[in-house]
């Protein structure tokens, strides 16, 4: 098909999906599925590798500004099959240079023990999904770190990334407004340079769409949003997308690519695209 005279392809990303976790949180509706012993590293680096590739007509001469690594829990992969990857990914496709590079990863140990292979693979941007500091909703949500693993992952984080991000949750089973705050106070005094807030929602086919949580009123969690919104607004960050928040210059690249109907190619068990046609 020829390209009509004047037409400027939009951005275009790369996103790469990793389906495992070590366990399901009972919110998550993500396509995600808890490992069962090891996982097939080697073997799902090659089908990514190959579903690249399948698609790379589509994207012929076409330069890539982003890269993000979601899931599941990405940072379960080791550092060399990272590495081989975005090998795979420069040998394949044309790179802008200083691409943003994202991977999410959780703070529980093992991966944090990770971090460092990450960055020397060419991860440039980590994720880390903290959710709270609170032990006690920390439990209630299922996930499989504490508050010191948290605080110690994001500290091993800022050592090797001068670029990440920490998620939060509000709105979590029982929480009050002031421990809402504290989890976002806490957050702060590592002066992350990205920060993404979410109200948690019930979603359909979830363990807690099946066992319903207490949640705090509706009223309450609007509460939250807007003292979330103002102390973020007064220690600097940007409020540039529904749920995130940056110093300047440090939004996320291939966030704001979505935000702004850039192209994205997707790869992997739990990926799509979308491609803009002349």
């Amino acid at each position: 098909m020829s390209v009509p005279e004047g037409f400027a392809p939009v951005p275009l990303s790369l996103y790469v999906h990793v389906p495992w976790c070590v366990q399901k949180c009972p919110y998550c509706d993500f396509n995600s599925h808890a490992a069962r012993g090891q996982i097939p590293e080697a073997e799902y680096v090659a089908a990514l590798i190959a579903d690249l590739e399948s698609a790379l007509p589509l994207v012929w001469g076409r330069r890539v500004v982003s890269v993000f690594f979601g899931g599941g829990t990405p940072s379960l992969l080791s550092g060399q099959s990272i590495e081989t990857l975005l090998s795979a990914f420069h040998a394949r496709l044309p790179l802008i240079h200083g691409a943003e590079v994202t991977l999410e990863a959780n703070p529980g140990t093992v991966e944090a023990e990770k971090f460092a292979a990450f960055r020397a693979a060419g991860v440039n941007r980590l994720s880390l999904g903290i959710q709270s500091f609170n032990p006690a909703h920390l439990r209630v949500l299922g996930r499989i770190h504490d508050d010191r693993e948290a605080c110690r992952a994001i500290g091993i984080a800022a050592r090797y990334f001068d670029n990440f991000n920490l998620d939060l949750m509000y709105g979590l089973p029982q929480q009050s407004h002031a421990e809402a705050l504290a989890d976002l106070e806490q957050a702060l005094e590592f002066a992350p340079p990205h920060l993404s807030c979410y109200q948690l929602t019930l979603e359909p086919n979830t363990a807690f769409a099946a066992m319903p949580p207490e949640l705090p009123e509706s009223d309450v969690c609007a509460d939250m949003q807007e003292a979330i919104e103002a102390r973020l607004a007064d220690a600097g960050y940007g409020h540039y997308e529904t749920s995130a928040f940056a110093r300047p210059g440090r939004q996320c690249k291939h966030n704001l690519n979505y935000w702004t109907f850039g192209d994205y190619l997707g790869i992997g068990a739990g990926a799509h695209g979308k491609r803009t046609v002349p």
